[in-house]
């Protein structure tokens, strides 16, 4: 349980942790795919941002 209470932009809260559970990352073979999009993704964002800083409109 939280010493003090906590506030966020709904109010005041106090915090109690009732169960910790052991979470294992799933391999990397099955999210490769979904990694690589993400990651294709990002990069294609990065471009069109750059290409929209240099461009010049009149």
């Amino acid at each position: 349980m939280t010493e003090q209470p906590v506030k966020s932009e709904f109010g005041w809260h106090v915090i109690r942790l009732d169960d910790v559970r052991p979470q294992t990352p799933p391999a990397l073979e099955s999210i490769r795919e979904q990694l690589t999009q993400q990651l294709q993704q990002q990069k294609m964002e990065r471009h069109i941002e750059e290409l929209v800083a240099k461009a010049k409109v009149q």
